[in-house]
């Protein structure tokens, strides 16, 4: 195959994904979750309301609070393998059976009537006894066809177990359904972080509390960022008893020390009338952080609160800052983000000052994922010569434009072939000078009355 048959592709595939990333619904959020509905242990994108109805019934607060912002939602259901889907069996006939398993499918109920339309054929009922979903009606001519229609139904499915014809049936409730729910071990999230490890996500929402999980999930995603060149963002928060302690979160704060780990302090009354800890309000922030576009801060952004568990002192807003802790503070009847940082305090090498604001890792790791993305793409489609590198960077440089363009970085970026690494055999090096842009945050004015 030519180069110049690749050419048209990866150009226009960095070109839609740098004008993508100011698309709300481009940002994914990965959200582990504990239900009763739902494909268990496998990860389900939600891009919208429809999705998460269809998946989830729009019961899990933690997937609806990711959702807010408009991330698209990488749903997992985390469950111990126990669950049983809920059935129905009429013998050597037919079995209809619960979409998912778990207790939830216990919740629906069915019935087989003549159809009213037709006598010839049988009208099949579904209903949610909890009126989460729309009662479905099918009318099919036999079980084959039933079998067809309802692998639409959101709740259920048929299927064709002998050569006895559909009878008519009243209501009837489905039964059998057991829950997987249970405490989710150290063990359990390391599988979980192994099977999501190749998914492409911009943050993980992590849920547990245990600094030993949140250590692991910090070594997790360090060796995802630097061996697999997959980027990505971690929320945390910490132990809901222990929200109302400022000291408690900055000590999570300086435990994790990373640019790409936002630390949650939020706790409070949400607009929709319930109260969430900090675990479930790192939800929201992991999805505040998917969605927000690279060229955009999210200081300042009203937070869905509408009383907190503590409002934060003068004092303690500023070692918060200073520690690296997400905080919503007090303007006025509203809530705040009162400034968007993550929890790098302690610079390492290579590290700067500004590499603590969430906008700016945020951009540096989409940029770096888009281009790791480019040059998965090209691998082994461009030859190591002065003409198949120049291709790439040519591609490359006309990414960085629109990012330009979008206020995402400064002018005078540059993108070249690395100059003292020499690209020979399979390897080509380049080297890469941006400037992530930030937002003003603070005006010092120094005025001198006349």
């Amino acid at each position: 195959m030519s180069i110049q048959r690749n050419r048209p592709g990866a150009y226009v595939e960095l070109h839609a994904l740098a004008k993508a990333r100011v698309i709300p619904n481009t940002g994914r959020v990965l959200v582990p979750y504990q239900a009763e509905w739902g494909q268990p242990n496998q990860a389900v994108d939600m891009a919208d309301d429809s999705e998460r109805l269809l998946e989830t019934g729009k019961l899990v607060d933690v997937v609806e609070l990711a959702a807010e912002k408009g991330a698209t939602v990488i749903g997992y259901r985390v469950t111990n393998g126990d669950e049983k889907a809920a059935n129905v069996t009429v013998a050597d006939s037919y079995t209809i059976e619960a979409r998912y398993a778990g207790s939830r499918g216990n919740d629906f109920e069915y019935m087989i009537r003549s159809a009213l339309a037709d006598p010839s054929k049988k009208e099949i009922v579904i209903r949610d006894t909890k009126g989460v979903y729309d009662t479905e009606t099918y009318i099919v001519a036999d079980k084959a066809e039933a079998v067809t229609k309802l692998k639409k139904s959101a709740m259920v499915r048929f299927k064709d177990i002998g050569a006895v014809d559909m009878a008519d049936v009243v209501f009837t409730k489905m039964t059998g359904g057991k829950t997987g729910t249970a405490p989710i071990t150290p063990a359990d999230w390391s599988r979980i972080f192994n099977r999501v490890d190749g998914l492409t996500f911009d943050v993980f929402y992590l849920p547990a509390t245990d600094p030993a999980v949140q250590a692991a999930a910090k070594q997790w995603l360090l060796d995802r960022r630097t061996k697999a060149r997959k980027l990505a963002q971690l929320v945390v928060a910490g132990d809901p008893a222990k929200d109302d302690d400022i000291e408690a979160h900055n000590e999570r704060s300086r435990a994790m020390n990373a640019r790409y780990i936002i630390n949650c302090s939020l706790s409070g009354q949400h607009i929709n009338g319930k109260t969430y800890s900090s675990v479930e309000w790192a939800a929201w922030v992991a999805g505040l952080v998917a969605g927000t576009p690279a060229n955009q801060s999210f200081t300042g952004t009203k937070v869905p609160m509408t009383l907190a568990k503590v409002d934060w002192s003068h004092s303690e807003v500023l070692k918060g800052l200073s520690e690296g802790t997400l905080m919503a503070t007090r303007d006025g009847y509203d809530y705040i983000i009162e400034s968007a940082v993550n929890t790098l305090s302690t610079l390492s090498p290579g590290e700067r000052e500004d590499f603590g604001k969430i906008r700016v890792s945020m951009t540096i790791d989409q940029i770096l994922n888009d281009i790791y993305a480019a040059g998965k793409r090209n691998k082994a489609k461009l030859n190591n010569d002065k003409e198949g590198r120049a291709l790439f960077i040519a591609e490359v440089i006309e990414y960085l434009k629109i990012r330009a363009q979008q206020k995402a970085i400064a002018e005078g970026f540059v993108f070249e072939e690395h100059p003292t690494k020499k690209s020979e055999f399979d390897y080509a090096f380049f080297t890469l000078l941006a400037k992530p842009l930030d937002a003003i945050e603070a005006f010092y004015i120094d005025w001198e009355v006349a």
